[in-house]
């Protein structure tokens, strides 16, 4: 009969299950805003392109600074520059992942336009974007280094 985990290892486990869900609900966050400014600017006559631009910067901006000052606690580690650059590469690197699999998704195995965007999203979230954020966007560097 297995014991239930007692001690640093379940408080270090619950901390990390508490950490991602309020990275999610960060994200979920940001999107609201990516996706409110856009359509507010869109019913305001700017054009849809510079609309969704604005509207991902802005979410960007908005996800980036919640992580760093309430999911992962780092305000105080590192640089805002540095943590900023991280963030954009990271982001990058998620929105061509993004496309490519909402593409293989929805070109590829015919799923329907909104179900395979999601997913895609979904799928790049928790397997790129959660761990980058995590591992080295707001890491935790050891004592001494």
């Amino acid at each position: 009969m297995e014991r239930a985990e007692t001690g640093p290892n379940r408080a270090s486990g619950l901390a990390e299950i508490a950490r991602f869900l309020k990275s999610q609900v960060s994200s979920g966050v940001a999107t609201a805003v990516d996706w409110g400014l856009m359509t507010i600017l869109i019913l305001a006559g700017v054009h849809y392109l510079i609309a969704a631009v604005l509207g991902a910067l802005v979410g960007a901006i908005t996800d980036f600074s919640v992580k760093k000052w309430w999911v992962f606690d780092a305000a105080k580690r590192d640089g805002l520059e540095g943590q900023a650059a991280r963030y954009a590469l990271v982001s990058g690197i998620g929105a061509v992942l993004n496309g490519a699999l909402s593409y293989a998704l929805v070109d590829g195995l015919h799923i329907h336009e909104n179900i395979g965007v999601i997913l895609a999203s979904t799928a790049v979230g928790f397997t790129w974007n959660y761990p980058m954020h995590r591992l080295y966007v707001f890491h935790r560097r050891k004592k001494g280094n």
